[in-house]
């Protein structure tokens, strides 16, 4: 054979004349303006015979500030510095025509935040700063109150995104799901019913923070001008001819796919020692597992970024138990009182726990030299001051796909036994004797598997 590097007869490719190809956009079947705690539906309503290359779709929204209440000492509002604007969505599921849940993540934000805080440092403070608000700069601080509870404008928003009061701005959103990270086309246009997207609204201030002082929490923000972009595909009558009859004689249509489901535990306050944390799951093919920590009362918190305000609780160390089995074998490093942070071992079992769902995940957009948005925040307590608000980007996270192809994740469908994150926490060498209450979110990164019944038109997942 002829090496390519020699063959010269190639030709610029063609869509057949006979394909069809646009960008459809649909907005929202339930209103045209949604605030806090409010969801958004959206229809993806595309002709028959269609397919939709969910790959390449996006959703668009325009979020207001609006007129300075009294009591707010400048009015604006500030984005989450890691992911901008898709900090105010809470929950994304998708729903089949027939009102089967094809897709449901809930704590969406914070997933978002874990991605955020891995993509290269150069995608965030381009593209994404761009396209959603997210910051250019690392977060000083988790809040944006100073020491006189007045929230400091000037400090707090330099290369960050900001909506002055009475003012909009536009952003544009790649959803992490997967459904848009389907390896092959959804033939939408062959199913039964109109299927949806549904956005449960964060509340008003877990979505944003807002500059105010002691007098007022107001976060009025309302988001309007929904559009979901789908790049739409219509073959032509002797290929929907031929793929009809095929769906018809009972051979199912199944499209892979890489998938999120959350878990919320609890972890006491000021809680020491060696914290076990129990979460349950049945997936057949768990390609891996991250956790993030919060401060259960920032998480609606005006002051405060909340989506992305993750916290360390003093780790020292961690390790899962997967079906009855310690995984690694011994506990994954994070720090130590003799030599410090350790943090490597944290840092990559995380990168390559994203790499499943997406290999352009492994960066980094933390500032490892920032005083107050380092890997692992090693001050402070969550007391409500200024400084001990500040942010750490670490999960705890862990890679389990046996041999890096499709499919090959550990199998806990048959599992009768739980999930279970061992997480030493020291005992509060580094941080102040007051710890908050947290919230551990767990992410099971798993396959999915999308099916069309081509018979009843029915379109099912499992997983």
């Amino acid at each position: 054979m002829t090496p390519s590097v020699l063959r010269y007869s190639d030709q610029i490719p063609q869509m057949s004349p006979q394909m069809d190809f646009n960008y459809l956009t649909m907005i929202p079947s339930n209103g045209a303006s949604f605030s806090a705690n409010q969801e958004v539906r959206i229809p993806i309503n595309v002709p028959t015979d269609s397919f939709v290359d969910m790959k390449r779709a996006y959703i668009k929204f325009k979020l207001t500030n609006p007129a300075a209440a009294a009591g707010e000492k400048d009015g604006a509002i500030l984005l989450d510095p890691v992911i901008g604007a898709a900090s105010i969505i809470s929950t994304f599921r998708v729903v089949s025509g027939t009102g089967a849940l094809l897709e449901e993540i809930q704590h969406y934000d914070a997933l978002c935040a874990i991605m955020g805080n891995h993509k290269n440092a150069d995608v965030r403070q381009s593209r994404n700063a761009i396209c959603m608000g997210s910051s250019q700069v690392p977060m000083t601080a988790q809040s944006i109150s100073n020491s006189a509870g007045v929230n400091d404008v000037a400090s707090e928003t330099t290369g960050k995104e900001t909506i002055a009061a009475a003012t909009s701005k536009i952003f544009y959103h790649e959803p992490v799901s997967a459904v848009f990270n389907a390896d092959k086309l959804f033939p939408f246009g062959y199913t039964q019913g109109t299927s949806y997207i549904s956005l449960q609204l964060n509340s008003a201030g877990g979505g944003v923070c807002q500059f105010a002082d002691a007098t007022n929490s107001a976060a009025a923000w309302t988001a309007s001008e929904w559009e979901l972009y789908l790049p739409v595909l219509r073959p032509g009558a002797e290929f929907a001819n031929n793929f009809r009859t095929l769906i018809q004689s009972g051979l199912p249509i199944n499209i892979h796919s890489v998938g999120f489901q959350n878990s919320q535990q609890n972890i006491a306050q000021n809680a020491t020692g060696m914290q076990t944390i129990t979460f349950s799951t049945r997936k057949r093919s768990v390609k891996s597992i991250m956790t993030a920590l919060r401060v259960n009362a920032q998480l609606s918190l005006i002051e405060c970024n909340s989506s992305s305000g993750f916290k360390h609780n003093d780790a020292v160390d961690y390790q899962y138990s997967v079906g009855g089995k310690r995984i690694p074998s011994a506990p994954i490093k994070v720090a130590s009182a003799t030599d410090g942070l350790d943090l490597g071992g944290a840092l990559n079992n995380t990168l390559m726990a994203l790499g499943h769902y997406d290999s352009n995940l492994r960066g980094a957009s933390f500032d490892v030299s920032q005083a107050n948005r380092k890997y692992m925040q090693q001050v402070g307590a969550d007391d409500g001051s200024s400084d001990n608000k500040a942010s750490s980007s670490i999960a705890f996270s862990l890679d389990l796909e046996s041999y890096g192809e499709g499919l090959s994740g550990m199998n806990l469908a048959g599992q009768g036994l739980p999930l279970v994150l061992y997480l030493n926490c020291g005992g509060g060498a580094t941080r102040a004797a007051t710890v908050g209450a947290l919230i551990a979110d767990l992410y099971i990164v798993h396959d999915v598997i999308f099916t069309l019944d081509g018979v009843s038109g029915t379109l099912s997942a499992s997983s």
